[in-house]
């Protein structure tokens, strides 16, 4: 079971092998997913249905207990796509918990780079680190600046129908994987396993897709994010720690 689990270093795996959702399914409203960078996709992108993006890469004890962590992200992924793009004109608001979004985030990074579809070139699996597998299923404490990141920047509506993007970010001496910067839905987050602030090493990632993180402000564990427009209703969202 160990070697089918990146939860195994809990000791306690169970229910046999499961398919675990690379990125959760419940946050796409489609039926099919377009995917690059993955073991299968090096180096073309491929089209597949949401119910093949799956891995045995969790027993069915630590799959299931991921469950409240995807349902979290779906509330979001939904509350973006009603009040965004269905329904631009009006105000609205939506609370989430961050410490859910936050483990759906860790959960996520940590199933791609079990798959060793972090990036393109990335040569061996990457194991999570166990203090952090216990802070994701049994709430252990974590060091200072590990967690979501935000990172503050104007945003187009097209990007709210651009799904997800994730680019690996490394320490730029040792070359080690410490994070993830993650777009979702046109939000723009990063989840750090540095047990330290890690603002400054986030503004040096530059600029991705035409985005500059140097010049944005990145708020750890952010309190709420405001999408203000002059043509559309404001939209809140609001996190609880």
């Amino acid at each position: 079971m160990a070697a089918e689990c990146w939860a195994s270093v809990l000791e306690d795996c169970a229910n046999g092998a499961s398919r675990e959702h690379y990125i959760s399914d419940g946050i796409f409203d489609g039926q099919s997913v377009t995917a690059v960078g993955l073991p299968w996709c090096r180096n073309e992108p491929e089209t597949i249905g949401i119910r093949s993006a799956v891995a045995k890469i969790l027993c069915g004890r630590h799959n299931s207990a991921l469950s409240p962590f995807d349902a979290e992200a779906a509330k979001l992924s939904h509350f973006l796509a009603t009040n965004v793009l269905d329904q631009p004109l009006g105000e609205s608001t939506i609370t989430l918990s961050g410490s859910a979004i936050e483990k759906w985030t860790l959960k996520t990074f940590f199933n791609l780079g079990y798959l060793r579809g972090l990036h393109r070139e990335q040569p061996h699996r990457l194991d999570p680190p166990a203090h952090l597998v216990r802070y994701l299923y049994r709430n252990a404490a974590v060091a200072e600046g590990v967690g979501l990141y935000f990172v503050t920047g104007q945003i187009s509506n097209d990007s709210f129908g651009s799904g997800v993007w994730w680019n690996v970010i490394q320490h730029p001496e040792r070359h080690e994987i410490f994070g993830m910067a993650f777009t979702f839905f046109g939000l723009r987050f990063v989840i750090s396993i540095l047990p330290l602030r890690a603002e400054e090493h986030i503004a040096r990632i530059g600029k991705v897709h035409e985005f500059d993180y140097s010049t944005a402000r990145i708020i750890h564990r952010p309190p709420g994010i405001s999408l203000m427009s002059s043509t559309a209703g404001a939209k809140r969202i609001y996190f609880e720690w």
